[in-house]
């Protein structure tokens, strides 16, 4: 009896084996770095943001511009003028120059982090879930780290409405590029 069990699993075995080599196509699927979503340059780039944390909410501007050294400055202020945040990004690294106090958690700044680097850096763990020439639907990460990312109102490729979400702690950061005329 042992040694038809041996028998049959190494069939079973060996069927795998056959089955999943010659489905396979012999090419690494590699992932593409997906472009950045907000592109900076030397002008400021600037955003209605609101932050929407479970029954809090938080409405401001945020600005964003690559400064000389290679860095992308990060600035959330309210709308009456107080300064919630102030990031550099300057390679793989977040660098706070300053922030309020509820706000200054562990937890909180990576999450911050994380968000800012799938928003202004090219990113290879990000999927794209649903694309069309009006919207786009990007996901990165699963569990309590998944972020839904959506993009709309396109203009030159790219997108005036951004939305990030993450469900599972109910926080909601939406960016609405402001336009100077």
């Amino acid at each position: 009896m042992k040694q038809f069990f041996r028998y049959a699993n190494l069939c079973i075995l060996l069927l795998f084996c056959v089955a999943g080599s010659s489905c396979s196509s012999g090419k690494k699927n590699s992932k593409a770095e997906l472009p950045e979503i907000i592109s900076t340059d030397s002008t400021s780039r600037k955003y209605n943001l609101q932050l929407d944390f479970m029954k809090h909410h938080f409405s401001g501007m945020l600005v964003a511009r690559r400064m000389n050294t290679d860095e992308i400055r990060i600035i959330f202020t309210t709308y009456f003028g107080l300064s919630v945040f102030d990031f550099s990004l300057k390679g793989d690294s977040l660098h706070i120059n300053s922030c309020i106090e509820p706000m200054r958690k562990k937890k909180v700044i990576e999450l911050l982090e994380r968000d800012f680097k799938l928003l202004l850096l090219p990113s290879a763990h990000t999927k794209v879930k649903e694309k069309s020439s009006t919207f786009e639907k990007r996901i990165n990460g699963s569990g309590l780290g998944k972020a839904i990312i959506s993009l709309s109102d396109f203009q030159e490729r790219e997108p005036q409405c951004v939305e990030i979400k993450h469900p599972w702690i109910r926080l909601k950061i939406q960016l609405n590029q402001l336009t100077i005329n």
